[in-house]
């Protein structure tokens, strides 16, 4: 048996721990800004640092970031698709280990987070094959960001998943995202590997193939990482647009809906311009559709209250704004998609859409 096959067992208190060696995958490109901190943050791991790698897989960025990531004892691969499938696909084929955790050029993994995955694992039944944590908030991040990380937190931004609101309790969920999460490899391989086309949403599709198997995700409080929320109005509208254009893929891949409310701010766009359209001729639609616009526009000011609580600052009331902005995006591009599929497209990198 190979050194990154076999296990080191270390005495904690009373208790014996089994370290598995693992790899650490991180896709980039374009992260001078923060690749430096991610690093460092996985060379100080609270875990035995001969009984895991840390592979950085460059999609051949314009900056000075490998120059930065050469700096470091870790593994430098280069992904000429530049998209994050095919760097985490180029991670997992050059990985040693038999499990592999998987985080992002600007997050900051906290230091027990491979151990509390590592542990969890040990302890969980065989068909739990993924295992994550939460995507927490770095308070020192600029406000836009801020606002738009804790109002994806509400039931508004993420339908009321776990992970994005950031659950206390330990509990399966039906995926994990990819900026914090640690799979056994061979539920990867079984499953296909990432489908390199997709160029947001990857994550989603691959756990919803390993899902289809019979296998299980493990949300976990305290395998925590924190991700840099950064952007401006207009990269966000772009981002969500891009979003909502890649679930509707997914919905076309898979045939059904990979997450049950993906849907619905498509839905509410096409009921309200029909309503708009019906308001021409009758009273009633323009009615309806006022009744309805009242009701959204309390929830979302009622989710900016609980935003601007969270931020303790007053400036969590710029919800107000990115929520609708948020869903009319998403919205138009899941409708987009209906009529210029990126899947069928001839597109060389994902990059490119």
């Amino acid at each position: 048996m190979s050194t990154f096959e076999s296990n080191k067992n270390v005495k904690t208190g009373s208790i014996y721990m089994e370290y598995p060696f693992v790899s650490v995958i991180v896709g980039i490109r374009n992260e001078e800004k923060f690749i430096e901190e991610c690093i460092e943050s996985l060379l100080n791991l609270d875990y035995p640092r001969d009984y895991y790698e840390i592979i950085i897989v460059d999609g051949m960025s314009t900056d000075k970031t490998p120059e930065i990531v050469q700096k470091y004892p870790v593994k430098l691969l280069f992904n000429e698709r530049k998209n994050v499938a095919a760097a985490r696909n180029l991670g997992v084929k050059n990985a040693k280990g038999n499990f592999v955790a998987f985080t992002d050029g600007d997050c900051k993994v906290d230091p027990q987070w491979l151990k509390v995955l590592i542990r969890e694992m040990q302890d969980a039944p065989d068909d739990v094959v993924c295992f994550g944590g939460p995507n927490l908030i770095f308070d020192t991040d600029p406000i836009f960001g801020r606002v738009v990380g804790y109002a994806q937190e509400s039931f508004l931004g993420s339908g009321g998943s776990a992970q994005s609101k950031n659950s206390t309790k330990k509990h399966y969920v039906s995926s994990l995202p990819n900026c914090n999460a640690m799979y056994k490899k061979a539920a990867i391989l079984e499953a296909g590997g990432f489908d390199e086309r997709f160029v947001v949403g990857q994550d989603g599709d691959l756990n919803y193939r390993i899902g289809k198997k019979g296998n299980r995700f493990l949300y976990i409080p305290k395998a925590q990482v924190l991700h840099h929320r950064r952007g401006t109005f207009k990269s966000f509208s772009v981002r969500m647009f891009k979003y909502g254009l890649w679930m509707a893929e997914l919905f076309k891949k898979h045939g059904e809906f990979v997450r049950w409310y993906a849907f619905l701010p498509s839905i509410a766009i096409m009921f309200a311009v029909a309503l708009l359209t019906a308001s021409i001729k009758y009273s009633t639609p323009s009615q309806v559709l006022l009744a309805l616009m009242t009701v959204y526009f309390i929830l979302v000011f009622i989710t900016s209250i609980q935003v601007a609580y969270k931020m303790k600052s007053k400036y969590g009331l710029f919800a107000l704004f990115i929520i609708p902005v948020q869903h009319i995006a998403y919205g138009l591009g899941f409708l987009y998609s209906f009529t210029n599929s990126p899947l069928v497209s001839n597109v060389n990198s994902c990059s490119q859409i």
